[in-house]
């Protein structure tokens, strides 16, 4: 175990930091002590030392001291990049064991149903059920699947949807209309507008609708409740700007999480439901759109999604 933490990257790199500071040091102390002697040798035998060695020193400590410096920062850069690879790798790995388990699972349980199917004189009832189960299947594997594909297409940002100008609010009712499957047993509500101004704005709606339904997704995947709940509210900002917030009565994200879940392949806890895609692809696509989202907790006991679009976009 202790050579375990011996051969750790940051002992490594802090031990290399004393070592050349430790080199710099002595470096330094045996020139001055050389440059003493030589300075008694040149008094003992009456040669004027002082003007050919006081400046020189002083300029070959400045420049040891730069060039280590130098040295000291791009190991730092480098320490830094390495651990940013280092964590890059493991939530790919988090990522792929977390992705594999979202296909099998749903595969799995295909080729169950299909295997019931086999069996002779199955009442029409459980026929129609398994049927209903498979749809539900099918519909998780399909969700995966456009997961990836809308990664590819939010990075790229050559296959995205042209800007168009419409009511948000409108919008998104039809959305919820248009996919009701997708949330039984759950509750998904779009709370009523108090004012009569249209929310309209320039967005790709393709990216919106994906925006959209990964924080609803969210909030239901990540729900102990009984019947969890997701509300979605719509309001006017300071000058116009238009405000969306997504709340659910899930398990909540903790302040010192709500930074990292916007980052690719990150995840919370060690054995995490979903594959850390879907709250990247938010924060990417309210970005395209030139908004903020932040976290906060909701009085549900889960949290609260708010983005908040500028009121003069610069996209259309």
């Amino acid at each position: 175990m202790r050579l375990k933490h011996l051969f750790h990257p940051i002992t490594i790199f802090i031990l290399s930091i004393l070592a050349l500071g430790l080199s710099l040091f002595l470096y330094i102390h045996w020139y001055l002590k050389a440059t003493d002697t030589f300075m008694a040798f040149a008094e003992k035998h009456g040669l004027d030392s002082s003007t050919m060695m006081a400046g020189q020193t002083w300029a070959v400590i400045l420049t040891l001291s730069i060039l280590v410096g130098i040295i000291l920062f791009g190991m730092l850069l480098i320490f830094i990049y390495y651990q940013k690879v280092i964590g890059l790798y493991r939530q790919q790995q988090n990522f792929i064991n977390g992705f594999t388990h979202e296909l099998k699972t749903p595969v799995a349980s295909l080729k169950l149903y299909l295997d019931t199917f086999k069996k002779p004189q199955l009442p029409r009832a459980d026929q129609l059920q398994y049927i209903d189960y498979m749809l539900t299947d099918v519909e998780r594997l399909s969700g995966n699947i456009n997961r990836i594909l809308n990664l590819a297409k939010i990075e790229d940002r050559q296959h995205l949807d042209e800007f168009q100008r419409i009511n948000l609010y409108d919008f998104t009712a039809g959305i919820l209309k248009n996919n009701p499957h997708l949330f039984p047993p759950s509750r998904v509500q779009l709370m009523p507008i108090s004012d009569v101004t249209p929310y309209t704005y320039p967005v790709m709606t393709g990216a919106f609708e994906i925006m959209l339904m990964n924080l609803i997704l969210n909030g239901l995947t990540h729900n102990h409740s009984k019947q969890p709940l997701v509300l979605i509210k719509f309001a006017l900002g300071p000058k116009g700007s238009i405000i969306v917030t997504v709340e659910d009565n899930g398990l909540g994200i903790a302040k010192t999480e709500r930074k990292k879940i916007f980052k690719k392949f990150y995840q919370i806890g060690s054995a995490p439901k979903g594959n850390g895609l879907g709250l990247f692809l938010v924060h990417q696509i309210v970005k395209l759109h030139h908004g903020t989202i932040v976290i906060d907790d909701s009085p549900q006991g889960g949290s609260i999604f708010t983005t908040t679009f500028p009121p003069r976009p610069k996209l259309a």
